[in-house]
């Protein structure tokens, strides 16, 4: 069963440079010790796979600021995604103790959030 994670509203900073993740979805993802970063696949919803590196300050920054490069932006322009788009994280278990995590990006029109292939 899917799980939801995260839904965001695209800033001009997520679309020209790198994603911010949610603080309060950063405890959704497991870092090893002493790790400040882990590669993230995400499948979105015409089942292209897509590496997203998720990294986190240093050094035990109060505000680690978690954010999603590696693939993200080379993502937003295939979808030719904008400011005021939106991304839905989700993630589901798959056999064993895997996790597989999907990414479905939307836009609004006429009040309608639609997806963006």
């Amino acid at each position: 069963m899917e799980q939801h994670r995260f839904t965001k509203l695209l800033s001009p900073t997520d679309t020209s440079h790198r994603l911010t993740v949610p603080m309060a979805n950063l405890g959704d993802f497991e870092f090893p010790t002493g790790q400040h970063t882990i590669n993230i696949e995400a499948t979105d919803t015409t089942e292209q796979q897509w590496i997203f590196r998720l990294s986190i300050r240093r050094n035990n920054n109060p505000n680690p600021r978690p954010v999603f490069t590696g693939q993200w932006i080379r993502f937003v322009k295939q979808k030719g995604l904008r400011a005021g788009d939106k991304i839905v994280f989700s993630r589901q278990q798959i056999e064993g103790d895997g996790v597989q995590y999907r990414i479905r990006a939307e836009r609004k029109i006429f009040n309608y959030w639609v997806n963006v292939q």
